[in-house]
């Protein structure tokens, strides 16, 4: 680090952190939206199940080598997980990161529909935002004519949906690749907006279970409560550090501000879907939570669910949650192995650095 970096952060420090004060005296009265409340251990009998994926990359001069990894776990008296993986390798383009994000998206959620399928727990602990993944929008949309889209969808959306109901956990769109290169002049793009179609008919499967669904997050920047320059994670953690949780604000599909277009696949539904929103801390100074559940719920569901988490939490946190992220991580030195037993020694362009 250049010394002159160091040297001006020692002289600023103090008034940037009397800034940040500053920052936060001018916030709203968070009183007004938080419920303080100690959560008891709930002594009902529960199957819970909880998943989480990961995804790693190398770029090399000519192509993109990729892992993913993706675990759920379901406990009901003895732990039991599935696993799944994949790896490859794809040319660059200009819609590799959002790719791999969405390939990543379709083995976390169809693990988590075949432990729905086989294990039929009470409820699924989604780690991240299941609406963050929904609202977000697919880049490659805009770059293709709309005669293209209804094309391709009208050649692979019932074979999509056939895939999906067999319950395998693997990306379907890839295997029409040699039909769609005969179709199209681009395959590449045919192909990336196939799998976007894929990721949202998995995520719609899901969400069909309905109350058995609770995403969990551990950071957010969404401001629904307050409307303020500072997140409102971050003013509920700066001020509430025991046990309770937020007021639920209920978050419908078909406001326009949510989502401002229509779903290529499963619109009428999707739109039809209210998310509820609340922040929790289950255990005093431990972490603050956000939960999303695809459905309308008041402050006593909102009591019985978090009590039912809250027996399954290590210091504040789920413990399938955390078990299934530290099972699935992958880290670069896993890369570094598994790019040895692929014999990969090109050349990334980093050689003479």
């Amino acid at each position: 680090m250049l010394e002159s970096l160091l040297e001006l952060a020692l002289a600023k420090k103090e008034e940037i952190r009397n800034k940040l004060e500053d920052f936060y005296a001018s916030g709203p009265d968070t009183d007004k939206y938080w419920v303080n409340y100690s959560f008891e251990e709930s002594k009902q009998e529960t199957t819970i199940s909880a998943g989480d994926g990961s995804i790693n990359k190398k770029k090399f001069l000519s192509f993109v080598f990729y892992a993913i990894s993706a675990e759920t776990l379901i406990y009901d008296t003895k732990l039991e997980k599935i696993e799944s993986s994949q790896m490859d390798i794809m040319p660059h383009h200009r819609f590799v990161e959002d790719r791999l994000r969405n390939y990543m998206s379709i083995y976390e959620l169809k693990s988590a529909l075949k432990s729905l399928k086989l294990h039929n727990p009470d409820y699924y602990l989604f780690d991240g935002s299941i609406l963050g993944n929904l609202i977000r929008p697919i880049p490659i949309d805009r770059e293709l004519d709309n005669n293209l889209k209804d094309k391709i969808k009208s050649l692979y959306m019932g074979r999509l949906k056939n895939e999906l109901d067999s319950g395998d956990v693997e990306i379907s769109s890839p295997r029409f690749e040699n039909e769609i290169s005969k179709s199209f002049r681009n395959k590449t793009e045919a192909t990336i907006y196939l799998e976007n179609l894929e990721n949202l008919l998995v995520i719609s499967k899901l969400l069909k279970n309905g109350k058995k669904i609770v995403g969990i997050s551990k950071t957010s920047t969404r401001d629904d409560y307050f409307n303020f320059e500072v997140p409102d994670m971050a003013l509920f953690d700066r001020n509430h550090r025991k046990q309770g949780y937020s007021k639920p604000i209920p978050v419908p599909m078909d406001v326009a501000g949510e989502v401002k277009r229509d779903f290529p696949v499963e619109n009428d539904f999707f739109r039809s879907l209210t998310f509820t929103i609340f922040y929790a801390r289950l255990e005093d100074n431990k972490n603050l939570l956000k939960f999303e559940l695809p459905y309308r719920a008041d402050e006593n569901e909102i009591k019985e669910l978090l009590s039912i988490i809250k027996s399954t939490c290590v210091e504040g946190y789920p413990y399938l949650l955390k078990k299934a992220h530290n099972d699935v991580v992958i880290k670069k030195i896993d890369m570094i192995r598994l790019m040895r037993i692929m014999g990969f020694i090109e050349k990334d362009g980093r050689e003479m650095l």
